[in-house]
């Protein structure tokens, strides 16, 4: 394939090449029956229901070993039962998750959701708040760890499962590593395993390597790279749900603290590095796995998906799927959370 010239969405910033045939559907013990659960639709008027919902959720911060504050919310159940933690992608936060979050605890879960360093709520690491940096990817999987020690743990679950998205599903991956009996099980919404460059990685990490400045505070973009800028739906490469694009742009729109730019060249090396250790610890990940794969990425590469398949670790492929799989159209979300419902079943 020809190369192109990078040109920078608000995701990871590059001009992505066509996405490769999506996967094969995953082996048919993993291939569960639908049935009818009832989730929220992207054609309802839920803003009350959520308004209300929300106003249940805890909302706090913890500080790290290394003094980052990091913003987190949890609702639970009336009963300890089965909690689900949330890792969410690059520039989210988990108010970006309250549709789902709602959706999960009404399926009697207790919901747990952190924001990354450096984004969402969470403390921000430079002196322009919309760069995304991370001086080591490890830095993640570390306030993860915390989080689920310091927070999580102390409730004492029956059952514990990790949902996580791209950046965040990497994080989780390598979590899993560390500690492999935290969780049941864990379902990985278009894992960041590899990210869709214009040239080869090695190009992209040398070049990363030679442009970054070096500081902390002081942290450079990518080329090209800069601050938040909104997308219109028209030109968006995340959803074909227009409703729920809409209704994420307008939260970033309400509450600009939320809202992150580019990537710095320290962090892509580092997601870079991340993403290799990722594919293999999900390979030989000793906790099941399930991996949703969006047929239309155009974020991540789903080669690397399918690479990461192990004997605990297998994918499905969402035909029409992009890669913000929990805000697109209700017949691709629907079949996605009818899958982690009966997943998590599975590893009760």
């Amino acid at each position: 394939m020809t190369s192109t010239i990078p040109c920078y969405t608000d995701f990871y910033h590059f001009q992505f090449f066509p996405t490769m045939s999506a996967a094969q559907p995953f082996p048919a013990q993993a291939q569960l029956q639908a049935q009818a659960i009832g989730f929220s639709s992207e054609f309802d008027d839920i803003e009350q229901r959520l308004t209300l919902f929300w106003q249940k959720v805890i909302h706090s911060s913890l500080i790290t070993p290394d003094k980052t504050s990091l913003a987190y919310c949890y609702i639970r159940q009336s009963q300890p039962g089965p909690a689900i933690v949330i890792s969410s992608g690059r520039v989210e936060s988990y108010l970006k998750y309250q549709e789902l979050i709602f959706d999960l605890y009404q399926q009697g879960y207790s919901v747990y959701a952190i924001d990354h360093r450096g984004q969402g709520l969470s403390q921000r690491l430079t002196d322009n708040p919309h760069k995304g940096y991370v001086k080591y990817f490890d830095d993640y999987v570390e306030d993860f760890e915390y989080f689920i020690e310091q927070v999580v743990k102390p409730a004492r679950h029956e059952q514990l499962y990790l949902v996580g998205h791209s950046m965040g599903s990497a994080i989780g991956t390598l979590y899993l590593a560390k500690a492999p009996d935290t969780f049941n099980a864990a379902l990985l919404c278009a894992p960041m395993y590899g990210i869709k460059l214009p040239l080869h990685k090695r190009v992209i990490y040398w070049l990363a390597r030679l442009l970054d400045n070096g500081s902390e505070r002081q942290a450079n973009y990518v080329l090209g790279g800069k601050d938040y800028e909104p997308v219109s739906f028209e030109k968006n490469e995340l959803t074909h749900s227009e409703a729920r694009y809409r209704r994420y742009r307008h939260l970033y729109q309400q509450r600009p603290e939320l809202q992150l730019g580019s990537p710095t060249n320290r962090w892509l090396t580092q997601a870079l590095l991340a993403c290799d250790r990722a594919v293999s610890a999900a390979r030989h990940s000793k906790t099941p796995i399930l991996i949703l794969q969006a047929s239309e990425d155009s974020i991540v590469d789903n080669d690397a998906q399918l690479s990461a398949q192990g004997d605990n670790c297998d994918l499905v492929s969402l035909a029409q799927a992009r890669h913000e799989i929990f805000i697109e159209t209700d017949s691709v979300r629907d079949q996605a959370l009818t899958l982690l419902v009966n997943f998590f079943h599975l590893h009760a």
